[in-house]
């Protein structure tokens, strides 16, 4: 194996790594971010719930007061929230990078040293792209003054 090979199979495995560790870190803020909304949405709809009666009745009321505050499906409705979170950031994470994951994958598989380079020169696109849309404000609205 040359250094050619070893350089292109530990350049993708770097940026497949590098995709992984910024999935699992987006799709833990999302996680955290989403279990927040699901509880706030919940005390929100439990609060409007609460205050609905279709009879006036100081009984139904009452009933209405005691499963308002027993909270029984809160915990469940934050996990369940969680793991949401947690899928949608992290496919949303892939999702922006499946052609560097694409290329990534190619070099490590790939046998010929046009093959290589193919890999090679994609990765290096697709993360200076990346870069360029994500990371730079070249393409986004900076004078929001001006019409």
């Amino acid at each position: 194996m040359t250094a050619f090979n070893v350089g292109i199979k530990v350049a993708s495995a770097l940026a497949i790594t590098a995709t992984v560790l910024e999935a699992h870190d987006i799709a833990k803020r999302n996680s955290k971010r989403t279990m927040s909304q699901v509880s706030a949405d919940k005390y929100v709809n439990d609060q409007i719930g609460s205050m609905k009666l279709n009879e006036d009745s100081a009984k139904h009321g009452a009933i209405k007061k005691f499963f308002q505050n027993l909270d029984t499906t809160d915990r469940i409705m934050e996990v369940g929230g969680a793991i949401g979170g947690y899928l949608s950031g992290a496919g949303k994470c892939i999702k922006n990078n499946i052609l560097t994951i694409a290329f990534a994958a190619l070099g490590l598989l790939a046998k010929s040293k046009p093959t290589q380079i193919i890999a090679l020169a994609g990765m290096g696109i697709s993360i200076l792209f990346d870069t360029i849309v994500n990371a730079t404000n070249l393409f986004e609205k900076t004078d929001y003054l001006d019409k």
